[in-house]
């Protein structure tokens, strides 16, 4: 299979609507006739906000998992996440809630709500609602996000932890600047892009197809290595991609060969039609070489989007021997999607 001469179709495509000079409309089908497996959100570990965008005493109203939340974070540091509708009259405590001793202060009639969701005060009351409840989420920071538990049962304690990875606690890795996208489909088709190594050519024009070790599968996890030549400017020099994925909205990604480079990989629905991508790179190495490899990562992530934005989900793909492990990363990440969201109500019908 050789590669084309200049750019592939859809490079052309992503430069294009870059500068504006390229746009198409979107589908007519409805996200669940694009995406029928799509009836209930993945549980998982979501991301919400790198951490330090998010002041002590702030709070700001987010729209993810089709659903009103309420993030803030107290005098001590701590970020909360909380659905976002006060219990006695509905305001939504994201806009101009304010945070006192410690609690989160409704701006509507100035209930105070304490981090476990409970009434904590009634400024006109010498007595609190003991019933009013709002349904917090389990929230830790971590590798510089704020991420928060969500299960369509609200009593169920995280399955799993999120790892401190070695490269955001040691100074050896430089930050560079996030990339943020908001792509029109579910988590599932963009991670089937992992171990879908043949668009690497056919998509971003690679001169080889990386060579996959091994995808293992180990509960909620999952576990990819391969080796890869990396095109320079003195040939292609060999080097490794190593992968590894806690769940849905959570995996790390880890290139090594010319520049040791890392990106955290995070993903989280916002609603049934679009899923918010970040990806937070690291470099250990020369700071322009890093660049360069980010540069085009960036750019190959623009270039996927064109597919995401327009693709459909195929139930029974037409595969080739070479196709990479695409249904047994399917049947992994069926585990995920379970009954008892009452956002997904209905969600089969329309």
């Amino acid at each position: 299979m050789e590669p084309l001469d200049g750019e592939t179709p859809l490079q052309a495509i992503a430069r294009q609507a870059a500068a504006g000079q390229q746009s198409f409309p979107e589908s007519s089908m409805t996200s669940l006739e694009r995406f029928p497996y799509y009836t209930a959100f993945p549980f998982a570990w979501y991301p919400i906000v790198p951490g330090d965008r998010l002041g002590r005493g702030e709070v700001r109203p987010v729209r993810l998992l089709a659903r009103d939340l309420v993030l803030w974070r107290d005098d001590d540091g701590d970020a909360h996440v909380m659905d976002a509708y006060c219990p006695h009259l509905g305001a939504n405590l994201g806009i101009g809630g304010r945070v006192e001793n410690g609690n989160l202060v409704c701006p509507y009639h100035w209930w105070e709500w304490a981090a476990d969701g409970t009434n904590a005060r009634i400024p006109y009351s010498e007595r609190t609602n003991r019933k009013a409840q709002l349904r917090t989420y389990p929230t830790i920071e971590r590798n510089g996000l704020v991420m928060f538990w969500f299960h369509p049962d609200p009593d169920q304690a995280p399955l799993w932890e999120i790892p401190e990875l070695d490269e955001y606690l040691t100074d050896e890795w430089a930050p560079l600047e996030p990339a943020e996208w908001t792509v029109r489909c579910p988590w599932q088709e963009l991670a089937e892009n992992g171990p879908d190594y043949v668009h690497l050519r056919t998509v971003h024009g690679a001169a080889s197809v990386p060579e996959l070790e091994s995808l293992d599968f180990d509960g909620y996890f999952n576990h990819m290595r391969s080796t890869v030549d990396f095109a320079t400017p003195r040939g292609p020099t060999r080097g490794r991609i190593d992968t590894d994925g806690y769940g849905p909205g959570f995996s790390v990604a880890r290139f090594s060969g010319i520049v040791d480079t890392v990106f955290f990989n995070v993903t989280v629905p916002i609603d049934w039609e679009t899923t918010w991508s970040m990806k937070l790179y690291r470099v250990r190495g020369p700071a322009s070489v890093g660049e360069a490899l980010v540069r085009d990562l960036k750019k190959q992530m623009a270039e996927d989007n064109v597919v995401f934005d327009n693709k459909i989900h195929v139930p029974s793909p037409a595969l080739a021997d070479a196709d990479g492990p695409i249904l047994p990363f399917r049947r992994w990440a069926a585990q995920f999607y379970v009954d008892g969201d009452p956002v997904a109500a209905g969600r089969t019908q329309g």
